[in-house]
């Protein structure tokens, strides 16, 4: 049985919009802090829905490289929040509007998870700032 690559396999997951953009000659759009912060909450939404399209095409030998291709994932995730200027955003209110906060919720918290389970804390330190900005109390 021939072995899953897991590298071929990211290749999916890592064409972002980032490369489509870029082709475009559309390279400003990446400083703007709704797109970076928008490329990260779609794109935890985006990794589980190919996730479940793999493990249903691939099953056991996707297994052998789920996790790791989750957090090459993520961490491209969370570069992306790390890009965004919070002091430039004047409101949170905005991004609500524009993303909906269940969907900036559940994305945060799986991004927090994630890095929690595994005690990666300097990723978790990016995450809740989102976190606070959104959701303080």
């Amino acid at each position: 049985m021939k072995k899953l690559n897991s590298e071929d396999l990211f290749s999916i997951f890592s064409i972002g919009d980032e490369e489509v953009y870029k082709e475009h000659k559309k390279e400003g759009v990446m400083d703007d802090p709704f797109v970076l912060f928008g490329m990260a909450v779609r794109g935890v939404e985006n990794y589980f829905i190919i996730d479940r399209l793999y493990n249903s095409r691939f099953g056991e030998k996707y297994d052998s490289v789920r996790d790791s291709i989750k957090l090459k994932y993520f961490n491209g995730l969370v570069r992306y929040l790390e890009r965004v200027d919070l002091i430039e955003l004047k409101t949170a209110s905005e991004l609500k509007d524009e993303f909906g906060l269940q969907a900036i919720k559940y994305a945060l918290d799986e991004l927090l998870e994630f890095y929690e389970e595994r005690e990666i804390y300097e990723k978790c330190a990016i995450i809740f700032k989102f976190y606070e900005l959104f959701f303080k109390k």
